[in-house]
């Protein structure tokens, strides 16, 4: 499974805020706050455990570069996550219930769905209670940044960045249509009949014969299909839903959206660029079919105007702005945090020097695979 950001955050956030340091073991202090060993490794291992599921053996061993990598990183996040809970603390930022609820389904928003992100939290074994903590620290993070970052955009900054980046801002001519797909695919065709025969009663001859029938019931489907739409392109989405064979547009009434030049078959593009808005095309013959097209937009190649993206400019240089300010807010709390590393296998230092030995290690090991593959040609 891939290593997304959800996972990351949902399986390091909960030890880093709400954990309570043990009696013995503590491998790094923030700030007097102690890490026990099994704090740090109880989740350090679960995002081992997802990131190297797959890999082999030895890059799975403790001193392999992947894993000393994984681990800077994870020692670094840990350092970051417990100054923030700190800083929470000490500006007293709070989560509501329903701050926590909005947050679920923004998360849910962006993943795509609820059934997406419920996969998401099986397959990483994360619990209700784990789940909500995560939502709470993700708002609070969100009120933080708001309190010390100067979100404001105004309208030269919006303006400024337009002129200075129109090269983002330029649309490729593009046609909006729908279209009736009618199979006429021999291959095709042939392969439905030999499925459909599960008892293998028909011979060659037959299913030759029964694909030629077929092949003549779609050409007159085909050519019936577009007289009815000729005849009144108001009804274009419901004969769509109805014959068109192209299961994914059909549920939506033939809709193709937008396309651009280079995105469909030759055949098809040329006729989709060339037809006449609100005008059913004839039969468009593609190796795969006929298809019946309704052009219903086309736009020119130029480019936006600023008025219909200064919204998105908007929004996009306030997140700059606030993405800027939390970094550098990071950087002062790391530099005016007390930070000992009890465990000297954490030290940034003494990880620098071990990761540079692991990948000296590997380029060696890579580089004796590749003359072992040469002496073998």
């Amino acid at each position: 499974m891939k290593f997304t950001k959800l996972a990351i955050t949902l399986l390091c956030s909960a030890m880093l805020f709400c954990a309570c340091a043990k009696d013995s073991d503590v491998v790094l202090k923030i700030n007097n706050k102690e890490i026990t060993r099994a704090q740090y490794y109880e989740d350090f291992n679960k995002i081992k455990d997802i990131q190297l599921k797959n890999a082999p053996k030895e890059i799975q061993k403790d001193d392999s570069y992947a894993v000393l990598s994984l681990k800077e990183r994870y020692t670094n996040d840990l350092i970051i996550r417990e100054l923030l809970s700190q800083e929470f603390t000490k500006r007293k930022i709070e989560a509501t219930e329903d701050e926590i609820e909005a947050k679920k389904k923004q998360i849910i928003a962006q993943i795509g769905s609820e059934e997406q992100f419920k996969n998401i939290l099986k397959q990483n074994n994360i619990s209700d209670e784990r789940l909500k903590s995560d939502m709470a620290n993700e708002v609070k993070m969100d009120k933080l940044v708001d309190s010390i970052a100067n979100t404001k955009v105004t309208d030269n900054d919006v303006k400024k960045f337009y002129n200075q980046n129109k090269i983002q801002f330029t649309t490729p001519e593009r046609v909006k249509f729908s279209q009736i797909f009618i199979s006429y695919n021999e291959n095709d065709i042939k392969k439905q009949i030999t499925e459909a025969d599960k008892e293998a009663q028909l011979s060659s001859a037959n299913i030759d014969e029964k694909v030629k029938e077929q092949m003549i019931k779609q050409d007159k489907l085909a050519k019936e299909v577009q007289a009815k739409a000729a005849k009144n392109p108001a009804g274009f989405a419901k004969l769509a839903s109805e014959y068109s064979q192209d299961k994914n547009s059909a549920k939506n009434g033939g809709d193709m959206g937008y396309v651009i030049k280079g995105s469909l078959d030759k055949e098809l593009e040329n006729a989709v660029f060339s037809q006449k808005v609100g005008v059913v095309s004839p039969l468009i013959k593609t190796n795969d079919g006929y298809h019946i097209i309704l052009v219903k937009d086309k736009a020119a190649k130029g480019v936006q105007p600023l008025s219909s993206v200064s919204a998105d400019i908007k929004a996009f240089l306030t997140r700059q702005n606030k993405f800027q300010a939390f970094q550098k807010f990071i950087e002062g709390l790391k530099q005016n945090a007390t930070i000992e590393y009890v465990d000297s296998s954490m030290n940034p230092e003494n990880l620098k020097k071990e990761l540079d030995k692991a990948l000296a290690k590997q380029v060696e090991a890579q580089q004796k695979q590749n003359d072992s593959k040469k002496k073998a040609k």
